[in-house]
């Protein structure tokens, strides 16, 4: 009896023991074999990566060679084509550098595609060319195959987007930024008393309300839109805004005007300039001019204010100057002649930069001043005025006319005392370069 229970028990034994062994080597394929794995998905996560930003950057380039913007994207033209054709090209040439060989099919998982897109959201439109990659990697096991008898393998994907060259905020001529509307005077874009307003090559927006105060009449050559429920109001007793503003829309994104600023470190210190004379570029304190006998004129160039602007009286005359307000207000009144244009896209290098193609007035983000767009008759102002976290205020009761500008501001305030027409200048227009962002 005895020695039947020394043999049920050197049985169980073994039964153990083996059990045992199984369960180490699990472990032991968990540790070494799923560190492994582990080590080759973040390799290969890291090339799919590469790939896609390298397909993506040359799509850029193409870009950029070829004039290819927003405003002439066609994907089934012949330049969207050629893009994706060097595009690819370029993500199989990178994957290759990281040691995987991918062809330009994914229906095995392991290849490049490009696609080309265009997506609606109502008054602008999201363009874009993704490079997707995605790699098929194959683990060798150490101790796994001893308990699984399938293939380690990892399947990783990336998707860099790449956007066109683009007008800032979508080439609207009138934007207003902020995404809500706290009171009357701060938010949206606003049509004060007056009689008309008038928007040629350009539409519309605003981030937030849109209100119509007095017996303001506005045309737009572009469409108008806002974004909210009901985000149009109507305080007047007569006139209209034509066409209707489209309600509900989503706000217009950041990386259309999200524009760097210039370089003042390399600018001379100015100090401040009072009246009369002849300016150059540089870094002031103040720019001021009161008497009505005064004749300023600003040689091209950038012009970096830590302290405002004010144009109170007699003439101010700029060709090709970039004016980035640090600090302070841009201060006019309609006693005034001020003609004033940015730089354009074939500026010498000697001015540009600095000053920046298109650009006539940068409010520094963080500035939440205001710029006064006044002026007596033969005034005029020419490019972008930018204002991210600042007001823009336009017409008023001066003698100013009409304005070549496109205005975007945190709150944009439009009167039509008689009458004020925005003319947006493509000539004149800042164009973010082609951007590219890793989206998987």
């Amino acid at each position: 009896m005895k020695n039947f229970l020394v043999r049920l028990e050197k049985g169980q034994t073994i039964v153990l023991f083996t059990l045992g062994v199984i369960v180490l080597l699990g472990f032991t394929a968990l540790a070494v074999d799923g560190g492994m794995l582990y080590a080759d998905r973040r390799h290969a996560q890291n090339a799919a990566d590469a790939a896609s930003l390298a397909g993506g950057a040359e799509a850029a380039q193409y870009f950029e060679a070829h004039n290819l913007h927003y405003g002439i994207w066609d994907c089934s033209g012949a330049g969207v084509a050629s893009a994706s054709a060097q595009a690819r090209q370029a993500a199989v040439s990178r994957a290759a550098d990281n040691g995987y060989q991918i062809d330009q099919d994914i229906g095995d998982e392991n290849g490049v595609e490009t696609l080309c897109g265009v997506e609606s959201h109502g008054p602008w439109d999201d363009k874009y060319l993704d490079v997707r990659t995605m790699i098929t990697a194959i683990t060798r096991s150490s101790f796994a195959h001893f308990v699984f008898r399938g293939i380690l393998r990892n399947e990783v994907e990336a998707i860099a987007r790449v956007r066109p060259r683009t007008a800032a905020a979508f080439g609207f001529a009138i934007v207003a930024l902020r995404e809500d509307c706290p009171n009357q005077n701060t938010g949206g874009v606003h049509y004060r008393s007056g009689d008309q307003v008038r928007v040629y090559g350009g539409g519309i927006f605003s981030n937030a309300c849109m209100v119509k105060h007095g017996n303001t009449d506005v045309v737009s050559e572009g469409t108008i839109g806002c974004t909210g429920t009901d985000c149009y109001t109507d305080n007047g007793t007569s006139g209209n805004v034509s066409p209707p503003p489209e309600e509900g829309q989503e706000p217009i994104p950041r990386y259309t005007w999200n524009i760097p600023p210039p370089d003042c470190s390399t600018l001379p210190d100015m100090g401040s300039h009072n009246g009369s004379g002849t300016i150059s570029p540089g870094r002031y304190t103040t720019i001021r001019v009161n008497a009505s006998n005064d004749v300023l004129t600003m040689l091209p160039g950038l012009y970096c204010v830590s302290n405002g602007i004010t144009f109170n009286g007699g003439r101010v005359d700029g060709e090709g100057v970039t004016i980035y307000l640090s600090g302070g207000d841009f201060t006019t009144s309609g006693n005034v002649v001020i003609n004033l244009s940015a730089p354009n896209h074939s500026c010498a290098p000697s001015v540009c930069p600095p000053a920046i193609p298109g650009i006539l007035i940068f409010m520094a983000y963080g500035n939440t001043g205001s710029v006064s767009l006044l002026g007596d008759t033969g005034s005029d102002y020419q490019g972008l005025v930018f204002a991210p976290d600042g007001t823009i205020e336009a017409g008023g009761t001066s003698g100013l006319t009409a304005i070549h500008t496109q205005l975007v501001g945190n709150t944009v305030n439009i009167h039509g005392s008689p009458i004020i027409e925005v003319r947006f200048d493509e000539n004149l227009t800042y164009y973010l370069p082609s951007m590219i962002e890793l989206n998987k």
